[in-house]
């Protein structure tokens, strides 16, 4: 099958009606669109508080959003706290299209990030996290005109980015702190297509498979400006750099047949083209604010814009013709009882939040809503500083209207956030 023909069928995963399946955490038709679902950079902590964090942050999780603030309170009572955060995020939707109804339940890793300090004002980051996943499947059955034929195809879309980040956050002045992510982006996205008549055992399959790496930067600037004893205000941002990623584009088409012995190629596959390839990742800034009484109450609120129409190397015609900006807002409280108090639930941070985004997606002429509601606990593990982190978001992605698919969902993130003292001298007594 020709990539024009490809492409002219994958119009209709997104805009026909058909029955679609999928999984993993990409488990929509909009994951489809490019380099794929962009994921939360959040943990369970922020995520509860409708992913706000580029103002604020604690000593208890590693604020994943601003990497001025990743350093931040690692050095308590002079006892350097190194810390570890390992999440994960599993997706329950309902999809409908029109009078077609679908389910999907997903689950996957968001971050693995541990953070430790050099000195007082010196702290140093290194992360892993899923930036993009694509991972969606969509089954298309016709007749043959004037026949009784019914040719199937089949479109699965799989792969996505991934994110190494290298973050040194300082402080350079009393509340000041001034931070900077190295990141490493790599991963593969791979369009697979295959049909066949219903009737017969042949199958026929078009591969195209697209490796990209590439290097960023992100800085972050964040100030804590004391109003009283307890109350302080709040000021935080960050800006990523645009950058362009690199690797290479092959396809393969190859017949295949169904035999008893499984699904056997009929002859070598067909090398039909390998080239280099680049596309690019979009700019963005995120700023907030926050009120804060420290280790009692917060409230915080964030804007975020990504300039998707900036970019100078769409990763293909579809997302040059179906991506736009995206624009992001965010509301986020937090309290808790009482610190101090040896009540187990007095301990206890209690989160909730709400998010509205306008998703890069553009489709039919609608840009694409994605609004939820979040909120979640931190329960302690022990005594040591270590919590365990869950957040619950429920939310409604799409429209039913011009035919695109409209997604009710829950969101369930969870984190462990676990504390431990290094680097510090024994003591004699």
């Amino acid at each position: 099958m020709s990539l024009k023909l490809r492409l002219a069928y994958l119009s209709i995963l997104l805009f026909g009606s058909h029955y679609t399946f999928a999984q993993g955490q990409g488990r929509s038709p909009y994951s489809a669109i490019g380099i794929g679902e962009l994921t939360e950079e959040t943990t369970a902590a922020q995520e509860m508080m409708g992913g706000t964090g580029v103002s604020f942050g604690n000593t208890f999780y590693i604020n994943t959003l601003n990497p001025a603030l990743m350093g931040k309170d690692r050095v308590v009572n002079g006892m350097k706290y190194v810390a570890l955060s390992v999440g994960g995020n599993g997706y329950f939707r309902n999809q409908e299209q029109g009078t077609l109804l679908g389910q999907d339940f997903g689950m996957n890793l968001s971050n693995l990030t541990m953070a430790f300090p050099v000195t007082r004002a010196w702290g140093i980051g290194v992360s892993f996290k899923p930036h993009s996943i694509v991972d969606y499947e969509n089954v298309v059955r016709r007749h043959f005109t004037g026949s009784s034929s019914i040719s199937s195809y089949n479109f699965s879309d799989y792969g996505g980015l991934s994110k190494v980040g290298l973050t040194n956050s300082v402080q350079i002045a009393r509340g000041l702190y001034l931070g900077v992510e190295g990141q490493y982006y790599f991963g593969n996205i791979v369009r697979d297509t295959t049909s066949l008549f219903i009737s017969s055992a042949t199958y026929s399959r078009f591969t195209g498979r697209s490796s990209m790496s590439g290097f960023a930067l992100k800085g972050g600037l964040a100030y804590a400006q004391k109003l009283s004893k307890r109350w302080k205000a709040n000021v935080g941002g960050t800006y990523q750099l645009g950058t362009d990623l690199s690797g290479e584009r092959l396809h393969i088409f190859q017949n295949l047949a169904s035999t008893s012995n499984g699904i056997t190629p009929l002859a070598t596959p067909d090398t039909l083209a390998v080239s280099d390839f680049a596309t690019s990742l979009p700019s963005s800034y995120r700023v907030g604010i926050s009120l804060e009484k420290t280790y009692q109450f917060l409230i915080a609120a964030e804007y975020a814009f990504t300039d998707w129409e900036g970019i100078s190397k769409p990763f293909d015609a579809r997302a040059a013709a179906n991506i736009r900006n995206s624009k992001q807002m965010s509301f986020g409280v937090e309290w808790i009882p009482d610190v101090n108090s040896t009540a187990y639930f007095n301990q206890v941070f209690y989160r909730a939040g709400f998010k509205s985004l306008q998703t890069p997606y553009y489709i039919n002429g609608i840009h694409i809503k994605d609004n939820s509601f979040s909120f979640g606990m931190s329960m302690p593990l022990g005594k040591g500083g270590s919590y365990f982190d869950w957040a619950l978001s429920v939310g409604t992605r799409g429209t039913l209207d011009k035919e695109l698919v409209k997604e009710n969902y829950i969101k369930m993130t969870v984190n462990f956030s676990l504390m431990r003292d290094w680097f510090h001298r024994p003591r004699i007594q």
